[in-house]
């Protein structure tokens, strides 16, 4: 009964919106399949499935279904989402994970805006692959480029550990040296930032130390506050629908810390971590290092939150240690990036973050 009513219909719809509904049914039902091999399914299947796809470019199931099925055919149009002015991680992600160094290298023989979008996507794939290309890069004779991968490599776990070996190696050119460990010192690994802190003598000199009994008796201004927020906290906590969501969400935080505590968070991170945001080192056979806070773990497998706020799957037995991060994730040396009056202001801003009556 139920498929002679789902028969009838596409029979009564006009015939591109009958196409467009079978399409969306037969993928709905291969997502739903624990078994399913894209490459020996029918003709008819897969051109459903190609009609969703490219209808569809970056919404909807569109990297589910590329991710969940390895569906290289799409590997053009990832290209095209990785190299825009507003680059989607996730098309990134897969385009090297399906088309590897072949497509990597195509799109680094382009020239101009989208070439440079690209450098500084593939610094959100945590993998010896993009870091590999990334390290070359910093290395060559392009200034440009250097600038890029540079601040590429800052952006995922592998990334940093390179960059931190190019300075142990003197490898790293002089004229990204001095930005490359302001940023490493603001790193959500509490290793990388003692080492960085430790090769910067600039950092060790601007190291502030406030009285938070007398910066309590302060009063800020909350405009000046929220562009505050999204200077230095925006890449990583929520206000709202405004940030990433990956350390503990600041939507209410006017509710729960006092003033005094508001600034201890800020200044001495180390000192009150929320519970359920203690950070892990995990390594991987694969060569990947994540560092993040563990969402969920089962028997077969363990769900990290990275910062970027992406959520990574990992198979237990791909997974070689998972070490407890000794310290906050939030960096130290935040504080020390900013002013008094930044200081201030933010913390104004956030004491007005409060439960809608």
């Amino acid at each position: 009964m139920i498929r002679f009513f789902i028969v009838s219909t596409f029979i009564l719809m006009p015939s591109t919106f009958a196409d467009e509904a079978r399409d969306e049914l037969i993928v709905q039902t291969v997502l739903k399949l624990k078994s399913f091999n894209y490459e020996n399914s029918s003709d008819k299947v897969k051109g459903s499935i190609t009609r969703y796809l490219n209808k569809n470019i970056g919404i909807g199931e569109y990297f589910t279904l590329i991710d969940k099925f390895s569906i290289r055919d799409q590997l053009s149009n990832l290209a095209n989402l990785s190299t825009a002015e507003n680059v989607n991680n996730e098309a990134v992600s897969l385009l090297v994970r399906l088309g590897g160094n072949e497509w990597m290298s195509k799109l680094l023989k382009e020239k101009g805006e989208s070439r440079i979008n690209f450098i500084r996507a593939i610094g959100t794939v945590n993998s010896p692959i993009t870091v590999q290309v990334l390290s070359e890069l910093v290395q060559g004779m392009s200034t440009s480029d250097a600038n890029a991968a540079s601040d590429a490599l800052t952006k995922s776990a592998l990334g940093q550990a390179e960059l931190l070996n190019l300075l142990k190696r003197k490898k790293l050119p002089s004229s990204v040296v001095e930005k490359t460990l302001k940023v490493l010192a603001t790193s959500a690994d509490p290793e990388v930032r003692k080492m960085a802190l430790g090769q910067n003598s600039e950092n060790n000199e601007n190291k502030k130390s406030y009285n938070i009994a007398s910066l309590v008796k302060v009063r800020g201004n909350v405009e000046s506050g929220k562009t505050a927020y999204t200077k230095f906290c925006f890449t990583c906590h929520k206000a709202g629908d405004v940030g990433i969501d990956f350390g503990p969400a600041l939507t209410e935080i006017g509710d729960k810390l006092a003033r005094e505590a508001m600034y201890l968070s800020i200044i001495e991170p180390n000192q009150a971590i929320s519970f359920g945001f203690e950070g892990y080192s995990v390594k991987t056979k694969t060569g990947l290092t994540l560092i993040g806070y563990i969402t969920s773990e089962s028997a077969n497998e363990l769900v990290m939150k990275v910062p970027g706020g992406v959520t990574v799957t990992t198979n237990k037995s791909d997974i070689i240690s998972k070490v407890p991060i000794n310290g906050s994730l939030m960096p130290e040396g935040l504080v020390d990036s900013m002013s008094k009056q930044e200081l201030v202001d933010l913390v104004e801003y956030l004491m007005t973050l409060k439960k809608r009556i």
